[in-house]
């Protein structure tokens, strides 16, 4: 035993031994007007502070030490890392388990994440328990089981092209964050490492490992970014950035299932808890390049609309370059803590440099991306009709020579075809056309929405974003209308909410922005709600020419608080909760707009980004009474994490009358493009406790997020007006 906990100890016996000689000391008469309390009153802070307490102080205590000791003895055990509270460093606690009575998993249907969390929430309650909404997904999954190797939906095609990874991923749901878990039944015999995995229709999957080499660990993915030209960038000086800046190292390896293996063994020594803390730092490191990557990439497109309009990007420079400074301060703050922790280390291994919870991060970022590819060309090409008259069941109303089936749904196999085939017809095409009906669009729109979680934390979001043309002189039977009605928008809205230590969802924000035209000008509109509380709100109309910019941020710490009591075994400890949030919508957006009605002629110009974000985290804090009993926290968790990029440029022009094929006609120009960021529920809050030497630990809430990066869409066109109308 260590000195400092003998000292806590010795202290904790003195003061439980003056306390007893203060009740030897108490009348006889005083005594007997307090019966020996029950152990349910021995862990009651407040009978606990009583006169009563104090007279079966000593009493209390046995009872409390000698029932501790008993469950601590019958519970598990682990090494796990000790909150602040109780002196930090590692030690060997008894612990309980997260297991989730009442949740919430809906939604999300358009991405791949709201699959994986609705299947594994399943196994993590052990198919007990379950909502209506997990029930029905339950039955959707056994329904594809009994359909064999037919495809009813895009989310089924995706199920079953992957149905070998699809299955182990569904089922790993049960180890909750127990990565340890997750990593050994990957290894074992009807796991997923070293064997070749199928689709439903018994085709070959692809190696879950591609041959690109990955860093040592995450701090050698470092490397200074640029700056806008003309702007004064941070310099990086510390001897952490100059360790970090390493090829070798950011090339250190090309990860396959023997090399997994590997590192496992190598530091099997290590407390599993101890080397996951340091993954989950790492995470928070590659979130700062990430948004770093992300604003200049911004900057970039944004630049590059102005530049093309002879616009001047000094403003949009300063603005960026001051969030890249204060990004790359972060980062470097980063990097010296990570040397400080032996994480920089290029020729010797060290504990940053693989978890369980790595290798599980490897793996969806394996596996994630081609599936979100598959699933999104699945509902942009199908619209996920599957319907009796749907094209992917009558593929020779298509007319196209490559296409020689009637019914491409029969399999997983046959639908990749169809899509490969179709997807390349439809983006040949010089119209914005819709795929699923074949008909010509005058928009292009993408939305989604879900909640996921329990009432403990939980979150949710929805969105909507997009561009459309509008023509109001001119009728669906009649083409010959005044063109120079017509106008454009670009758009984007999102709202996030969440729960916090009960079943009631709050909003915790709102975000929008529009740019449109409306008569000889352009109208720009922005809005950000935080808590129904109004913190900025633009909606005016420019004449004739505009570029418009705003960053609106808001953070708070405690956006929401609540309190529960939650019990460290029979020890009941009070728990205050709240969540922080950082939102905000990022307008870098502007037009120019010419008409001249009596001559039926317009010119407009539409263009720049719309950018709503969130990030919102879920903490906790403890408050303790109870004599000889300490308490403490540790852990966070993600609710929810989106960015919404959209990019839009929208032109209306006129051509010369020298045009070769189409003089004097008016001209649409569509470029859009929308990417989400997006991250779910996602880390775990558990809460400790001492009595004596012995530790406990329980988990309030515990998730194994997903989340990653994703296209949704990326269209241009250049053709003549009248072809939508």
């Amino acid at each position: 035993m260590n000195q400092r906990k003998h000292t806590k100890q010795l202290a904790r016996q003195l003061r439980w031994a003056g306390l007893s000689a203060t009740v030897l000391a108490a009348p006889a008469s005083f005594a007997q007007d307090c019966p020996k309390p029950t152990l349910q009153q021995c862990v009651d802070v407040d009978y606990r502070a009583s006169s009563c307490g104090s007279v079966h102080d000593g009493y209390c205590q046995g009872i409390v030490q000698d029932a501790w000791t008993a469950q601590w003895e019958a519970a598990p055990k682990r090494l796990a890392l000790l909150p602040d509270e109780l002196g930090g460093g590692v030690d060997t606690v008894a612990y309980e388990s997260f297991r989730p009575v009442k949740t919430r998993f809906q939604g999300l249907d358009q991405g791949l994440a709201g699959q994986v969390l609705k299947g594994q929430i399943l196994y993590r309650k052990q198919l007990e328990n379950l909502t209506k909404a997990e029930q029905a997904y339950l039955e959707q999954l056994r329904g594809w089981e009994k359909n064999g190797t037919q495809v009813t939906s895009c989310q089924e095609f995706v199920d079953e092209k992957y149905l070998g990874y699809s299955r182990f991923e569904r089922e790993a749901g049960r180890y909750g964050d127990d990565y340890r878990a997750l990593f050994q039944a990957a290894y074992d015999k009807d796991g997923i490492a070293h064997r070749t995995l199928y689709s439903r229709d018994q085709e070959k999957l692809a190696p879950i490992w591609s041959k690109q080499r990955v860093a040592k660990n995450a701090y050698f993915r470092f490397t200074p970014g640029p700056y806008p030209k003309g702007t004064e960038g941070y310099v990086f000086s510390s001897e952490a950035a100059r360790l970090a800046n390493n090829l070798e190292a950011r090339n250190w390896a090309t990860p396959s299932d023997s090399w997994h293996q590997e590192q496992s063994e190598k530091f099997h020594g290590v407390p599993d808890d101890v080397l996951n803390h340091h993954q989950v730092e790492q995470e928070s490191f590659e979130e700062l390049l990430r948004q770093r990557q992300s604003i200049y990439a911004e900057w970039e497109v944004a630049a590059e609309i102005l530049r093309k309009r002879d616009h001047s990007t000094v403003e949009l420079d300063k603005r960026t370059a001051e969030q890249l400074y204060g990004l790359d301060k972060s980062i470097e703050v980063a990097l010296v803590k990570a040397q400080k922790e032996g994480c920089l280390d290029a020729r010797e291994a060290s504990v940053c440099d693989w978890s369980p919870r790595r290798y599980k991060t490897m793996l969806d970022a394996a596996m994630a991306p081609r599936r979100q590819a598959d699933l999104q060309a699945c509902i942009a090409l199908t619209g996920n009709d599957f319907g009796p008259e749907s094209f992917v069941r009558n593929a020779q109303r298509l007319k196209l020579p490559d296409l020689k089936l009637k019914d491409y749904t029969l399999n997983t196999t046959l639908l990749s075809q169809y899509l490969g085939i179709y997807g390349a017809f439809i983006r040949d095409q010089s119209t914005p056309t819709n795929p699923s009906t074949g008909t010509v669009r005058h928009s292009g729109e993408f939305s989604d929405g879900g909640y996921v979680g329990g009432d403990v934390f939980g979150g949710g979001y929805d969105f909507a974003a997009g561009w459309e043309v509008l023509q109001g002189g001119v009728s669906s039977l009649n083409k010959s209308g005044a063109w120079c009605d017509t106008d454009a928008r670009v758009y984007a809205e999102f709202n996030a909410y969440a729960n916090v230590f009960g079943p009631t969802r709050f909003e915790m924000a709102h975000l929008s922005g529009e740019a449109s035209t409306e008569g000889n000008g352009i109208r720009i509109k922005g809005d950000a709600r935080v808590l129904t509380i109004t913190l900025y709100q633009h909606d005016e109309h420019y004449p004739l020419r505009k570029t418009f910019f705003d960053d609106t941020l808001y953070f708070d710490k405690d956006t929401a608080k609540a309190s529960s009591t939650f019990f460290v075994f029979y020890v009941p400890v009070t728990v205050q909760a709240g969540v922080s949030a950082e939102v905000g919508v990022k307008l870098n957006i502007g037009g120019a707009v010419t008409r001249n009605c009596a001559e039926d002629l317009l010119g407009a110009d539409l263009y720049g980004t719309i950018t709503p974000f969130v990030a919102a985290k879920g903490f906790a804090s403890v408050g303790i009474g109870f004599p000889g009993f300490q308490a403490g926290v540790r852990g966070e968790v993600v609710i929810v994490r989106v960015s919404l990029p959209l990019y839009g440029d929208i032109g209306l022009h006129i051509s010369s009358p020298a045009h070769p094929t189409n003089p004097n006609t008016l001209f649409l120009r569509v470029s859009s493009k929308l990417d989400i960021t997006a991250r779910t529920l996602d880390g775990a809050i558990k809460l400790f406790g001492e009595l004596g030497p012995l530790k406990a630990e329980v988990a309030i809430v515990s998730w194994t997020g997903f989340g990653h990066t994703w296209n949704i869409y990326d269209e241009s066109k250049s053709l003549p007006l009248v072809r939508i109308y």
